[in-house]
Protein backbone atom coordinates (compact mmCIF):
# COMPACT_ATOMS: atom_id res chain seq x y z
CA UNK A 1 0.00 0.00 0.00
CA UNK A 2 1.84 3.70 -0.96
CA UNK A 3 1.61 6.63 0.90
CA UNK A 4 -0.42 8.37 -0.95
CA UNK A 5 -3.28 5.16 -0.53
CA UNK A 6 -2.87 5.49 3.28
CA UNK A 7 -3.16 9.10 3.30
CA UNK A 8 -6.53 9.06 1.36
CA UNK A 9 -7.68 6.23 3.90
CA UNK A 10 -6.57 8.51 6.83
CA UNK A 11 -7.76 11.89 5.70
CA UNK A 12 -11.19 9.77 4.99
CA UNK A 13 -11.32 8.48 8.72
CA UNK A 14 -10.13 11.80 9.67
CA UNK A 15 -13.23 13.54 8.03
CA UNK A 16 -15.49 11.24 9.38
CA UNK A 17 -14.71 11.55 13.26
CA UNK A 18 -14.78 15.27 12.56
CA UNK A 19 -18.40 14.72 10.84
CA UNK A 20 -18.91 12.63 14.21
CA UNK A 21 -18.18 14.80 16.75
CA UNK A 22 -19.98 17.90 15.15
CA UNK A 23 -23.16 15.98 14.30
CA UNK A 24 -22.92 14.76 18.40
CA UNK A 25 -22.96 18.93 19.49
CA UNK A 26 -25.45 19.39 16.98
CA UNK A 27 -27.64 17.22 18.72
CA UNK A 28 -26.51 18.40 21.92
CA UNK A 29 -27.57 22.02 20.89
CA UNK A 30 -31.28 21.11 19.65
CA UNK A 31 -33.28 21.51 23.19
CA UNK A 32 -31.24 24.92 23.29
CA UNK A 33 -33.58 28.09 24.46
CA UNK A 34 -31.92 29.90 21.06
CA UNK A 35 -32.95 26.47 18.72
CA UNK A 36 -35.79 26.26 20.29
CA UNK A 37 -36.74 29.63 20.24
CA UNK A 38 -36.02 30.26 16.13
CA UNK A 39 -33.16 32.45 17.13
CA UNK A 40 -30.39 29.96 15.14
CA UNK A 41 -32.61 27.32 13.53
CA UNK A 42 -31.57 28.27 10.25
CA UNK A 43 -28.35 28.19 10.25
CA UNK A 44 -28.52 25.14 12.66
CA UNK A 45 -30.66 22.97 10.50
CA UNK A 46 -28.80 23.93 7.31
CA UNK A 47 -25.96 22.01 8.75
CA UNK A 48 -27.66 19.03 10.26
CA UNK A 49 -29.43 18.77 6.39
CA UNK A 50 -26.28 17.79 4.74
CA UNK A 51 -23.77 16.57 7.34
CA UNK A 52 -25.96 12.91 8.37
CA UNK A 53 -25.56 12.44 4.82
CA UNK A 54 -22.05 13.34 4.38
CA UNK A 55 -21.11 11.66 7.20
CA UNK A 56 -22.69 7.94 6.68
CA UNK A 57 -21.49 7.88 2.91
CA UNK A 58 -17.92 8.78 4.50
CA UNK A 59 -17.80 6.14 6.94
CA UNK A 60 -19.36 3.58 3.86
CA UNK A 61 -16.34 4.78 2.04
CA UNK A 62 -13.56 4.34 5.23
CA UNK A 63 -15.20 0.44 5.50
CA UNK A 64 -15.12 -0.51 2.17
CA UNK A 65 -11.47 1.18 1.34
CA UNK A 66 -10.17 -1.46 3.31
CA UNK A 67 -11.41 -4.18 1.34
CA UNK A 68 -11.21 -2.21 -2.08
CA UNK A 69 -7.77 -0.72 -2.66
CA UNK A 70 -8.30 1.22 -5.09
CA UNK A 71 -12.05 2.42 -4.12
CA UNK A 72 -11.58 6.12 -2.90
CA UNK A 73 -9.42 7.34 -5.51
CA UNK A 74 -11.85 7.67 -8.97
CA UNK A 75 -13.31 10.77 -10.38
CA UNK A 76 -16.68 9.91 -8.22
CA UNK A 77 -14.33 9.90 -5.06
CA UNK A 78 -12.89 13.13 -5.84
CA UNK A 79 -16.28 15.52 -6.92
CA UNK A 80 -17.85 13.75 -3.62
CA UNK A 81 -14.79 15.12 -1.31
CA UNK A 82 -14.78 18.08 -3.57
CA UNK A 83 -18.63 19.00 -3.43
CA UNK A 84 -19.18 17.41 0.18
CA UNK A 85 -16.07 19.83 1.59
CA UNK A 86 -17.48 22.81 -0.34
CA UNK A 87 -21.09 22.15 1.20
CA UNK A 88 -19.66 21.51 4.91
CA UNK A 89 -17.30 24.56 4.38
CA UNK A 90 -20.40 26.88 3.62
CA UNK A 91 -22.62 25.12 6.22
CA UNK A 92 -20.25 25.42 8.95
CA UNK A 93 -19.06 28.84 8.00
CA UNK A 94 -22.82 30.45 7.97
CA UNK A 95 -23.10 28.59 11.84
CA UNK A 96 -19.99 30.62 13.34
CA UNK A 97 -21.44 33.35 11.14
CA UNK A 98 -24.73 33.46 13.05
CA UNK A 99 -23.14 32.77 16.10
CA UNK A 100 -21.51 36.57 16.00
CA UNK A 101 -24.75 37.83 17.47
CA UNK A 102 -25.36 35.19 20.35
CA UNK A 103 -28.53 34.72 22.46
CA UNK A 104 -25.54 34.32 25.26
CA UNK A 105 -27.34 30.47 26.15
CA UNK A 106 -25.39 28.14 28.28
CA UNK A 107 -25.04 26.28 25.07
CA UNK A 108 -22.86 29.19 22.71
CA UNK A 109 -19.88 26.51 23.67
CA UNK A 110 -21.29 23.77 21.26
CA UNK A 111 -22.42 26.17 18.52
CA UNK A 112 -18.58 26.95 17.99
CA UNK A 113 -17.28 23.44 18.37
CA UNK A 114 -20.13 21.73 15.70
CA UNK A 115 -19.14 24.56 13.47
CA UNK A 116 -15.30 24.22 13.74
CA UNK A 117 -15.55 20.30 13.30
CA UNK A 118 -17.96 21.05 10.21
CA UNK A 119 -14.96 23.45 9.11
CA UNK A 120 -12.39 20.67 10.00
CA UNK A 121 -14.35 17.84 8.32
CA UNK A 122 -15.16 20.25 5.55
CA UNK A 123 -11.41 20.95 4.89
CA UNK A 124 -10.25 17.83 4.93
CA UNK A 125 -12.63 16.42 2.27
CA UNK A 126 -11.08 19.03 -0.26
CA UNK A 127 -7.49 18.24 1.01
CA UNK A 128 -8.38 14.64 0.32
CA UNK A 129 -10.18 15.21 -3.41
CA UNK A 130 -7.37 17.61 -4.30
CA UNK A 131 -5.02 14.77 -3.06
CA UNK A 132 -6.77 12.22 -5.50
CA UNK A 133 -6.78 14.78 -8.09
CA UNK A 134 -3.19 14.62 -8.47
CA UNK A 135 -2.30 10.91 -7.48
CA UNK A 136 -5.27 9.20 -9.32
CA UNK A 137 -4.01 5.80 -11.01
CA UNK A 138 -3.97 6.29 -14.61
CA UNK A 139 -6.37 3.26 -15.25
CA UNK A 140 -8.85 5.71 -13.49
CA UNK A 141 -7.82 8.67 -15.30
CA UNK A 142 -8.49 7.19 -18.71
CA UNK A 143 -12.21 6.45 -17.38
CA UNK A 144 -12.52 9.97 -16.35
CA UNK A 145 -12.06 11.46 -19.96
Amino acid sequence: MTVFRVANWTLTIISALFELFAIYFIVKLLQSHCVLGGEYSVSIWFLIYFLPGITLHTIFLAIYRIFCSSLGLDPISIIFNLTCGTLLLIAASILLYAMKDHCGSATANYFYIAGVFGLLAGVCHICNGIMCLFFIPLFELKLAK
